[in-house]
């Protein structure tokens, strides 16, 4: 579109305090970044002739035609929050699993509308179906509290049951060719490690007879302890579950005697479609991250297998990790068989490769399919931007570059075209199997920041960030999130590290590099709340850059730049809703822990108020609200060996599952830097004072319900869902939670957008002042008028969204400041920035149908912005001679 020239004109003062207020509603078109996981982001119908395709970061239902081969871009449908996989259950109707709204979307593919909204409970993963004697049952996975829904897939509003999965976050699923058995494989499945307390690593009755730190070469330290370190700090020990039952050290000393817990270790649960009766196969790697059923009805695995059992920096630079595939036959599932190293070109004996080599691993696995005739397995590398074919002896058959991000993958009926969904560059990679190549990639829409995009690759990146190209920061941090295990990453030929933080008390000890075991922490909110690592001897992202070199095997470190984009990208990654907390970000009056039932509320006034540390100190005194940490280094006179920082506490509600007296743990690691203490109570059962003996455990359970209740990144509301479609327009129960919806937008804590056929067409609304503003300028109706237009072929569901962020995702879905509808409207693309409309008055920037100072702010903030074509003047920079030459159009009120 060409804009009339005009002259430069200075800009007045009334002009400035206008921009300066538009300025503040920029935060509207604002982007939150999860970094939510694919599971399944990608399905063909049945006649393979239309492909389904997650858009995450839109939050919407891409729709392809590929009756050719390659894709068409039908249409798009929003859905919920953060969807993460989807399947198509017939011909005509696709099941879209929304992680954050904690949801399920049904759509109608013919017509491309939302029909129904299914509530699923918290972080559903996946969907598939299985047809049984009682009808088609729809399996859902929820992974956070490792459970399976089961629903009559013709009537979804019926309740479903729920079936409990003996694993941590059951995700990706897959059926077996008969529809009996559905499999669920368990994303943080483990590999029998966990912890000795370091008390008991020094007794006398240890393997070492109470020396601490133990050694791990016969009797001495690989590498050796080097000269000028202070005395070591007494630590905990690492130790893994041997097949002979036993509990052995990297240096094979023999623990048992003090191990007082078991691990399942299960890998796939097994779900009789018919009897929805549990079975398991256990034991085939750390991190389960594809699966998916072979031509010979085995099922097959894909993931990591951890190697954290080894100790120290020096000895795991490189090789901390593989990447595997296996398999067990579904009649005989105690059976498991590791079918091999996907990198079988990598031999392990160096922390580096020449990057040829490199260039040919695959890392951070996220997906897998089979050819159907040849039978040849497809893996896809999320961390390695790549596709490798494999036999079903793991033998490396091609490695085919794609986009970036990989994770979902759709093979053709006749296997002739493999689709691969790249997450990270939001488009579709095409793949001839026969040439074993990319023939075509198609994008999508994708709302995601330029510094989210630039500082990925510095977590991800397994080929840029690491020696052999298999691993990343990504691989312990995964999704930038956490492994949930510990490693030991100290380095006895390292140098002692003087205290340079704030330290809480008189003086705090300087860092030993022989730290000891030390759980993974995510990524999550690290970034603006002090020193980083357990003990903060890492003053910001930018000191972890000679890790890179020192443990993942570089050559050399990142510079200053990179490592200043991973830190904008990390800084940009936050918690989502705490699901202990109520729909309006309210604490529950009783919250579950480990010792039974508590008032989060009552633990709140317990944690701020009373001196449960000593005589005068409380709980907030260290742990400060609203994040639980006063950034500063702990180092108490002989109460602890060595510093530590005084960590955050939000997240807490994912930490739970051990039991040191369980033989049936489904993990190992629990609370504090090495996993001291199993369990929350345990934790507050030393070294604090609740008082006597009748009222200090009911007060230990209030503290615990309030730690797993703390505050979010954000609200606890966002992403929930509810659909009207004319028959429950009046319905109590859905009109009642609109209602909720409408409170918790009117406090501005979060917003409301609506999406929908509003007479015939696909509309868009946000919540706005006490009204429903729409895609189209100057039109607007009430939460109830817009109810009740919802009628069979015309739905319409409400989401609260996260606040700021309700205009783009309502009605402006590229943030370019045109309306959606009007977009459509007037010939340009709502989906695209540098599509606007044509033929329009650019003095009423809004198309509102006047000239005033609301098209100023619309203006401003598409030119802050840095939109493309808010370069008025056409000297190819977006500079404040623009604003100039946009504010002659405004006042002269002139049209292009």
């Amino acid at each position: 579109m060409k804009i009339p020239s005009v002259l430069r004109r200075p800009i007045c003062t009334a002009c400035l305090v206008l921009t300066f207020q538009a300025g503040i509603a920029i935060g509207q078109d604002g982007f939150v970044n999860w970094e939510t996981p694919h599971v399944s982001p990608l399905s063909l119908t049945g006649s393979g002739s239309v492909l389904l395709a997650v858009n995450t970061a839109d939050n919407r239902l891409e729709i392809f035609d590929v009756v050719n081969g390659m894709p068409v871009h039908r249409g798009s449908v929003a859905v919920g929050l953060n969807p993460v996989s989807v399947r198509a259950r017939s011909s005509t109707e696709a099941w879209v699993v929304n992680r954050l709204s904690d949801s399920i979307s049904i759509v109608d593919l013919p017509t491309m509308r939302v029909t129904r909204t299914i509530l699923t409970g918290d972080d559903p993963a996946d969907v598939v179906f299985a047809s049984t004697a009682a009808g088609q049952r729809a399996f859902v996975t929820l992974s956070q509290p490792n459970q399976m829904r089961v629903y009559d897939a013709a009537n979804p509003a019926a309740t479903p049951t729920t079936l409990a999965i003996a694993g941590e976050q059951p995700r990706a699923l897959t059926v077996s060719a008969d529809g009996t058995r559905v499999f669920a494989a368990i994303f943080e499945s483990g590999n029998a490690t966990g912890a000795i307390r370091e008390s008991d690593v020094s007794s006398a009755s240890s393997p070492y007879a109470g020396r601490n730190p133990p050694p791990n070469s016969g009797n001495t330290f690989d590498p050796p302890i080097v000269g000028g370190l202070t005395q070591p700090p007494t630590v905990a020990q690492l130790v893994r579950r041997m097949s002979d039952g036993t509990w052995r050290d990297d240096n094979n000393r023999n623990w048992s005697s003090f191990v007082t817990w078991n691990v399942l270790d299960h890998d796939v649960a097994i779900i009789n479609t018919s009897t929805l009766g549990v079975t398991y196969a256990d034991s085939m790697m750390t991190n389960i991250m594809g699966i998916a059923t072979m031509p010979n009805g085995h099922v097959a695995i894909v993931g990591t297998e951890s190697l954290n059992h080894i100790r120290f920096e020096p000895n795991l630079a490189g090789v901390f990790a593989t990447v595997n595939i296996a398999e067990f036959d579904p009649g005989s599932p105690t059976t498991t068989r590791l079918v091999g190293d996907l990198n079988p070109h990598l031999t392990y004996t160096s922390s580096s490769v020449p990057e040829a080599t490199r260039n040919l691993s695959i890392g951070d696995p996220r997906g897998i399919v089979f050819h159907p005739v040849s039978g040849l397995a497809y893996v896809s590398g999320m961390g390695s931007n790549n596709v490798v074919v494999c036999t079903s002896t793991g033998a490396r058959v091609a490695n085919i570059p794609v986009g970036e991000g990989p994770t979902g993958l759709a093979i053709s009926p006749d296997g002739s075209r493999l689709f691969v969904l790249n997450k990270f560059d939001a488009s579709i990679s095409v793949v001839d199997t026969a040439a074993r190549a990319e023939v075509s990639r198609t994008p999508m829409y994708d709302p995601t920041p330029s510094a989210i995009k630039e500082g990925r690759p510095l977590l991800y990146d397994t080929h840029l960030t690491s020696g052999l190209g298999q691993v990343s920061c990504a691989t312990c941090h995964i999704d930038g999130r956490t492994d949930a295990l510990a490693w030991d990453l100290g380095n006895p030929a390292g140098t002692m590290k003087a205290m340079n933080q704030p330290c809480r008390t008189a003086t705090c000890r300087p860092w030993n590099p022989m730290k000891g075991p030390m759980i993974t922490q995510t990524l999550q909110g690290i970034v603006g709340n002090g020193a980083m690592h357990w003990r903060g001897d890492r003053e910001n992202v930018a000191a972890f850059s000679d890790t890179f070199r020192a443990l993942q095997g570089t050559a050399t470190a990142p510079d200053a730049a990179s490592m200043s984009k991973l830190e904008a990208f990390i800084g940009s990654i936050i918690y989502g809703p705490n699901p202990n907390l109520n729909i309006d970000n309210s604490m529950a009056t009783s919250v579950i822990t480990s010792a039974g039932s508590g008032s989060p509320s009552n633990g709140l006034t317990v944690y701020t108020t009373r001196n449960v540390i000593g005589p005068t100190t409380t709980c907030i005194a260290c742990h400060a609200l609203p994040k639980g940490t006063d950034k500063r280094i702990d180092d108490p006179a002989g109460l602890q060996p060595q510093p530590l920082k005084i960590a955050q506490l939000r997240g807490l509600w994912e930490r739970g599952g051990w039991n040191r007296t369980s033989a049936t743990n489904t993990k190992l690691f629990g609370f504090n830097h090495n996993s001291e203490f199993d369990t929350l109570n345990a934790l507050l059962s030393v070294g604090f004072n609740f008082g006597g003996n009748n009222i200090a455990p009911q007060l230990k359970r209030d503290v615990e319900a309030f730690l797993l209740s703390f505050t979010s990144d954000t609200h606890a509301g966002a992403g929930q869902q509810v659909t009207f479609f004319g028959a429950n327009n009046t319905d109590g129960t859905a009109v009642a939670r609109l209602n909720t919806f409408v409170t918790i937008a009117s406090q501005g804590t979060a917003g409301l957008v609506a999406k929908g056929r509003v007479g015939g067409i696909d509309r868009g609304y946000y919540y706005n002042a006490g009204i429903m503003s729409s895609d189209r300028a100057g039109e607007s109706l009430t939460v109830t008028q817009l109810r009740g237009l919802a009628a069979t072929g015309g739905e319409i569901t409400f989401t609260l969204v996260p606040a700021g962020t309700q205009h783009r995702i309502g009605v402006d879905r590229d943030a370019d400041g045109f309306l959606d509808r009007d977009e459509i409207d007037f010939g340009s693309d709502p989906a695209d920035q540098s599509s606007v409309p044509a033929n329009v008055c650019w003095g009423d920037f809004n198309m509102d149908g006047g000239i005033n100072g609301d098209d100023i702010a619309a203006y401003f903030a598409a030119w802050e912005a840095g939109m493309p074509w808010a370069d008025v003047n056409g000297d190819g920079g977006i500079d404040g001679n623009d604003l100039a030459a946009w504010f002659a159009l405004w006042e002269g009120g002139q049209c292009s």
